[in-house]
């Protein structure tokens, strides 16, 4: 359910819907506008937004519907989330089911789940004053907590199961290694995404002619407002880009160097699988990362772009399964 909720708001991102539900009301928004009074109400909010104001002026109300159900879609999803996990939470807590240890990881759960739903709220808080869009930063933030919780959930289920291990000091560094790069280029997609800077290089496998683009060595765009107010210039975004592209391949070289040196010790049966596993979803990335970059001509592709997302995710809980497995305790 968790990576179905990334995948919806990878295609709210997409298609600019973020922004289409003014408020926050947890409760009362459980419910969605269910006459044409209703509808005009909200649609009259949207339209003293920044964006409708500098980017969908003129936009119908269907064509406001359309947007309206991706962000009501993607909020409902996280309500129903919450029931899903503390109803059963709740009964097996009253009926003694949890272990100590388990007790301490499903409050864990709970407050990552609510630090993500608020700090989803403050990115879209930061699309309703000025800018006619959310905060790359505060949406890559709000992407990475999202998988930190998925990623604390997987290893909480590691612990329930009896899953053959294979102590390796030195590659459990390694595998620790993998999962943070890997976190690292999930923030740069957020912040590529965020800015849609996949825009500025339909190209593959170099930027419009170059490997690096020039303006990144034009000293007189190496400023902090550039950095800030990055909408007003090609060059952050260029620059976000340009490292995205280029960390994916230190990873890639990383990945294969890893398991390369993997099969020296002997791995269990168990983490045979899942090498097989993350060099099946590595070269998916690769090339759902190849097919976005060269399909963003005019609008990011929305499904190659969320594909590559949801890939990109698998990918790191795939390395985690290393982290667990190759570890001491």
């Amino acid at each position: 359910m968790i990576l179905l909720q990334i995948l919806i708001g990878g295609v709210t991102r997409l298609t600019g819907s973020g922004l289409s539900i003014t408020k926050w009301e947890i409760i009362t928004g459980t419910i969605p506008p269910l006459n044409e009074e209703s509808w005009l109400s909200e649609f009259d909010a949207y339209k003293a937004t920044p964006q409708y104001q500098k980017i969908n002026k003129g936009m119908s109300l269907e064509e406001f519907k359309f947007i309206y159900f991706w962000e009501y879609f993607h909020r409902l999803w996280a309500r129903l989330m919450g029931f899903v996990f503390l109803i059963p939470a709740v009964f097996f807590w009253m009926k003694g089911h949890f272990p100590r240890w388990l007790k301490k990881r499903v409050i864990m759960i709970f407050l990552l789940a609510a630090l993500v739903a608020s700090f989803g709220w403050i990115m879209v808080a930061s699309g309703l004053i000025d800018r006619p869009w959310v905060s790359a930063y505060r949406l890559s933030f709000h992407l990475i907590l999202a998988v930190i919780l998925l990623g604390y959930l997987l290893w909480t289920i590691f612990r329930c199961y009896p899953i053959s291990r294979k102590i390796e000091p030195a590659m459990h560094r390694m595998a620790v290694w993998l999962s943070g790069g890997l976190i690292v280029q999930i923030f740069l997609g957020g912040m590529v995404s965020g800015m849609k800077a996949a825009l500025l290089y339909p190209t593959f496998p170099k930027m419009k002619g170059e490997w690096i683009p020039s303006l990144l060595f034009n000293s007189s765009y190496w400023k902090v407002e550039n950095f800030i107010v990055y909408e007003n210039s090609p060059f952050f975004p260029a620059l976000v880009h340009t490292i995205h592209r280029y960390w994916a391949y230190l990873l890639t070289a990383y990945i294969v160097w890893f398991l390369i040196k993997l099969r020296k010790f002997k791995p269990t049966n168990f983490m045979r699988i899942s090498q097989g596993m993350l060099i099946t979803l590595l070269v998916i990335q690769i090339t759902l990362g190849i097919f976005t970059v060269i399909q963003s001509v005019g609008t990011v592709p929305v499904f190659y772009g969320v594909a590559h997302q949801v890939v990109g995710i698998l990918l790191f809980c795939a390395s985690l399964i290393f982290v667990y497995t190759l570890q001491k305790r």
